[in-house]
């Protein structure tokens, strides 16, 4: 765009400087031919005056020993010829002139010559007409023009550059807030709700800008207003579902007592989870953690559980891992993957967890597996809600990556976490 605008910029600076100088140009030759002329038939007609002079006080006609005296008088300026009733000439010209004849019928002009110009005037005495020529060379008609041209061509380029630079300034100050609001508009498109731009430019654009900046907060206050209700709302659930909790554990037949128990302990874990996701989603905190560190601390708390139930659980990590999402999004990915491990899959069916250095973490079972479309927000194969994989997946998501379940190599099924962009 600021490219665009520069050579439109530009081409419109040209198209006025060029209307500008191609006028002045012609204007300044113009002036050094009339300028020349004007000279050239000043010297004509004084010469012609005092050839009239002299003719009127003579005795005879003028021959060309009195007119050599009155050119004489002048200091025999060249370019002048005078040119005599019986055609001979006194001084610089051809006999045989046309553009003489016509000036002895009596009329002063300026003849064009293919080397520059001529004045002729007439000169009335008695009986007979005298022509007096000065010739102007085209050196002399167009004298200076050249180095007026010359100024002129470089005043005109130092115009031209004068606008490249003001078009760069102007386009930079439009691109540049334009730019930057394209890219806020970009990351706060892609979940950042922080995305803001400092408004600049001109007034249009600053207002849009401002406008902007009022619509992000105007929008981040509305989606953690809906996140705090939805929290509050399954918070209140809990009053209720502990009063059903009671009601069922009061009953006396365990056949139908342990099954509603297990549907009420589902219940109760779907409802914090998600209150924790709310409220997980709406906490400011840094965007990136060492995820190598989270999944081994998570494993040492549930490697205590997997050696109550006689289980194998492995676990393959690197060093370090930068992953692109929040410490606490980490710990409910792994967690959740365990926890689904751990409901699904009847002991001493082994467990291995895997990290590498990329952000791929991979869950894995030796149970019975599971099909890809657990993920889906609400499928379930057993006694839950189904919500679990769901909020794997969409922690995934907003951190830039994908979640897979696939075959395991343990048996079971694998579920492979690829956690976004990652630095080593």
């Amino acid at each position: 765009m600021r490219r665009r605008l520069a050579v439109v910029t530009l081409g419109a600076t040209v198209l006025i400087v060029v209307s500008f100088l191609v006028p002045l140009g012609l204007l300044v030759r113009r002036q050094a031919e009339d300028r020349a002329l004007s000279r050239a038939e000043s010297d004509g007609r004084a010469v012609a005056t005092a050839i009239a002079v002299a003719a009127s006080f003579a005795a005879t006609p003028m021959d060309a020993s009195a007119v050599l005296a009155v050119l004489g008088a002048f200091g025999s300026p060249p370019g002048i010829g005078v040119y005599l009733p019986d055609g001979s000439v006194v001084g610089q010209g051809e006999p045989n002139d046309p553009d003489v004849a016509v000036a002895r019928q009596g009329t002063a002009f300026t003849a064009r010559t293919p080397g520059g110009a001529a004045v002729l005037v007439p000169v009335l005495t008695s009986g007979s007409v005298l022509v007096v020529r000065a010739d102007v060379p085209a050196e002399q008609l167009h004298q200076g023009v050249r180095s007026a041209w010359l100024v002129l061509g470089l005043l005109g380029g130092l115009l031209i550059l004068v606008a490249i630079v003001a078009a760069d300034r102007l386009g930079r100050s439009i691109v540049a807030p334009v730019a930057s609001l394209r890219r806020a508009t970009a990351d706060l498109a892609s979940g950042d709700l922080t995305a803001r731009v400092t408004p600049a430019g001109p007034p249009e654009i600053e207002q849009v800008g401002r406008a902007f900046n009022d619509l992000a907060e105007r929008l981040r206050g509305l989606l953690q207003a809906e996140r705090e209700a939805a929290a509050d709302i399954s918070h209140g659930l809990r009053t209720p579902v502990a009063a059903l909790r009671l009601q069922v554990e009061s009953l006396t037949d365990r056949f139908i007592r342990e099954p509603l128990l297990d549907d009420v302990t589902a219940l109760e874990a779907s409802i914090d989870e998600v209150i924790r996701e709310a409220r997980s989603r709406g906490d400011d905190g840094p965007d990136h953690c060492d995820l190598a560190a989270v999944v081994r601390d998570r494993t040492e708390f549930w490697g205590v559980l997997a050696g109550d139930q006689g289980r194998l659980l492995t676990v393959e990590l690197p060093e370090a891992c930068d992953a692109h999402l929040p410490a606490k999004d980490a710990v409910t990915v792994i967690d959740t993957l365990l926890e689904n491990v751990f409901a699904h899959t009847t002991p001493p069916a082994s467990i291995r967890v895997t990290l590498s250095p990329a952000g791929e973490l991979a869950v894995e079972d030796g149970g019975a597996g599971f099909d890809r479309s657990s993920i889906d927000r609400g499928a379930s194969g057993g006694r839950s809600t189904g919500l679990g994989l769901d909020i794997v997946r969409r922690i995934t998501e907003r951190s830039g990556g994908t979640l897979t379940v696939m075959r395991s190599g343990l048996g079971g099924a694998r579920v492979v976490a690829r956690l976004g962009p990652t630095t080593r």
